[in-house]
């Protein structure tokens, strides 16, 4: 008892001690603390505004190797957010100043600056600055600042600033800055700014301004292309290259609409889209005729158009229509190879003819086809069965008409 009196009493003494030194020392003047400089070391947080995500604070150290368990329990301990680390090996996550050369995680990794050489997570790499190395992580990688190097995501790669290198992800790709190399997607590949190099992607790529390079994907996107796109729908403002899709538009390409006759059917209307180097044409026919029963036809070509003169044209075509006699009931496909010149009468008008080589595909068992011909016999050069009662039909016609727009 007299132990714990004494500690007491002791306890006491220096806290009046204190109180009355405090008391009777004068107050130090504002030049004297500007004149003695104040230590403070990497360890003190001196922005209250803590950003866990991005490194602000210039006090920062840097060890060779570091152990974590978790971020704050480890080798760096609670000074683990201002430390840079050449090599750290994190059993569930990492929290850091940054990364020299290679960090490897079960789950997560975040730096709060740079990250250079090698990073590897179970789940995600989060880092707030410069990427420059290898990324790669099961689910995600996110970045505050530029990516030079690879970055592979079993779901997203994400970043703020400019890539340079190559993005890998089972979902999407994403930079709102320019991309210069490679976007490989499962879904979606999108940049807002350049696009440098090639998007490739299962579903969709955007490139919101120039694309010098290639894009392939069932849907593709850009304002200028200095290259080529491969998908069933293309988009671009203009184009230097080609565009291969099922549909292609070109703001500034080639677009007519077109009235034509042929042998088969009077009356003919086709779109076509694209450029003259590649383009795609989609048309309907008919035959004008008092009918329960109306004979039309609905088909797919594509086309290329090169120029022999100042206003003549050279067009070749293939197409393929289905021929009906009311409703789609029966295979009565009109295969077409059309070779024929375009004549610029005007501006935005123009007349066309040229012979076809017309190859007929036709279901036997079916009896309600239409008349193939009406008002012009050609001769079948050659009719053929084959298995599966289907037969063919080959003969030589033609098609002529105008062209708009």
């Amino acid at each position: 008892m007299n132990t714990i009196s004494k500690i007491f009493a002791v306890a006491a003494c220096l806290s009046f001690y204190s109180i009355e030194t405090s008391a009777s020392q004068p107050l130090l003047e504002k030049d004297s603390l500007e004149k003695e400089p104040t230590r403070v070391s990497f360890l003190k947080q001196r922005n209250p505004n803590f950003h866990p995500f991005k490194l602000e604070d210039s006090d920062t150290t840097s060890v060779a190797i570091q152990f974590s368990f978790v971020p704050f329990v480890g080798t760096n301990g609670i000074y683990s957010g201002n430390t840079v680390n050449d090599v750290s090996f994190n059993l569930l996550g990492g929290y850091s100043a940054g990364t020299r050369a290679f960090e490897m995680a079960g789950l997560f990794n975040i730096n709060r600056g740079d990250m250079t050489g090698v990073q590897l997570a179970g789940w995600f790499n989060q880092v707030g600055g410069r990427v420059e190395g290898v990324q790669l992580a099961g689910l995600f990688n996110s970045n505050l600042q530029d990516v030079k190097g690879v970055q592979l995501a079993g779901l997203t790669n994400f970043t703020t600033g400019t890539v340079d290198g190559v993005q890998l992800a089972g979902l999407m790709n994403f930079s709102p800055k320019k991309v210069k190399g490679v976007q490989l997607a499962g879904l979606l590949n999108f940049t807002a700014d350049e696009l440098d190099g090639t998007q490739l992607s299962g579903l969709a790529n955007f490139a919101a301004k120039n694309v010098k390079g290639t894009q392939i994907s069932p849907f593709n996107y850009a304002s200028k292309i200095h290259g080529f796109q491969l998908g069933l729908i293309n988009y671009a403002d203009s184009m230097s290259g080609v565009p291969v899709g099922l549909i292609s538009f070109v703001r500034t390409g080639y677009h007519t609409v077109e009235l034509s006759f042929n042998e088969v059917l009077p009356l003919n209307l086709a779109l076509r889209t694209g450029k003259r180097e590649f383009y795609n044409i989609l048309f309907a026919g008919m035959r004008p005729e008092i009918s329960d029963n109306v004979t039309w036809a609905f088909g797919y070509g594509v086309g290329t158009s090169p120029r022999l003169g100042k206003n003549l044209f050279l067009n070749i075509e293939a197409s393929s229509e289905q021929l009906n006699n009311g409703n789609v009931e029966a295979l009565n496909l009109v295969n077409r190879l059309f070779v024929g010149a375009d004549f610029q009468v005007a501006k935005k008008m123009s007349l066309f003819a040229g012979p076809t080589l017309n190859f007929r595909v036709y279901d036997t068992s079916f009896s309600g086809h239409p008349d193939l011909f009406t008002f012009y016999q050609p001769q079948i050069q050659r009719e053929k069965s084959h298995p599966e009662d289907v037969a063919s039909q080959l003969w030589w016609g033609f098609r002529a008409g105008f062209r708009f727009f």
